[in-house]
């Protein structure tokens, strides 16, 4: 029963899909690709409580009242879906939001820096909590980007700076590598290139100068192992962490570099806890 009292969430010829396929299961019957891509789609709407809103060509438009947003995403193999789930379901961020406020005054509109940012989620979930804050969003991926650009431009997340680049110890130029942790969407590396390229990488210090900010209030990474050139490059200037009040960083372990980033995070003040995958720091200098 649980899988027609939802039917509501989809639209007409979605459910007659959806009926298709869950029909073929009862009789063991062969299901096709796309019945079973409207099964899991609808699967997710059910847990995250949305509903469909538009199909278009490889992207599904959904409509999540809870979070009043409306997010484009693309169709499997694509595991959009799934990172959806994870910040907006999971609540993977909601620490790093808790840790922050217990320490800190959120009267003034925030900076947050979202290095890694994929498709904008993460930046959009925190703003449903923190108005009007500031943010440089910065991810090198062409097609999370041009989804990232869609989400942060129809929730009309103002006072965002969307830079299609990847993160480095220095500005230079990058390729992108696809061979990390599986060949997901969301499992690439980058590599620093050898002469000019299509993808440009900045580094902190100079997006924090480039935009003139003096505080950083949060510092979201994850950078798919770019962590390790950022913090451990003995030419990496990581004078940024000074200004920077809450730190979440995934660190990705093939890259052996876990306790040289947490030893140059204490050494600038950090206390550090781990949730998840994320680690969390919050600056005492700051307090």
């Amino acid at each position: 029963m649980l899988k027609l009292i939802h039917l509501f969430r989809l639209d007409f010829s979605n459910r007659i899909i959806l009926i298709q396929y869950l029909l073929k299961r009862i009789f063991n019957l062969k299901t096709k690709a796309s019945e079973r891509l409207i099964n899991d789609y609808y699967y997710h709407l059910i847990k995250l409580q949305g509903f469909f809103k538009e199909q278009v060509d490889n992207y599904f438009i959904s409509f999540y009242p809870k979070w009043r947003a409306t997010i484009k995403t693309r169709k499997r193999p694509s595991s959009d879906l799934d990172v959806f789930a994870q910040i907006f379901g999971d609540l993977e961020y909601k620490p790093v939001i808790d840790a922050y406020k217990a320490k800190f005054s959120n009267s003034e509109p925030l900076k947050i820096i979202d290095a890694g940012s994929n498709i904008g989620l993460t930046t959009l979930y925190f703003s449903r909590f923190f108005d009007n804050a500031v943010y440089i969003c910065i991810e090198p991926n062409e097609s999370n980007f041009e989804v990232l650009s869609f989400n942060l431009e129809t929730n009309l997340i103002p006072n965002v700076q969307r830079i299609q680049a990847g993160v480095w110890s220095k500005n230079t130029y990058l390729n992108i590598i696809s061979d990390f942790r599986g060949h997901y969407d969301w499992s690439y590396r980058v590599v620093e290139a050898e002469k000019v390229t299509d993808l440009e990488a900045f580094s902190i210090q100079h997006l924090i100068e480039k935009f003139k900010w003096d505080i950083i209030d949060i510092l979201k990474m994850d950078i798919e192992g770019s962590e390790k050139e950022v913090f451990t490059n003995p030419k990496s200037d990581v004078s940024f962490l000074a200004i920077t009040k809450c730190i979440a960083i995934e660190i990705h372990d093939e890259f052996d570099c876990r306790e040289t980033i947490y030893e140059i995070l204490k050494s600038y003040g950090f206390t550090l806890f781990n949730s998840g995958e994320l680690t969390i720091g919050i600056n005492q200098n700051w307090i």
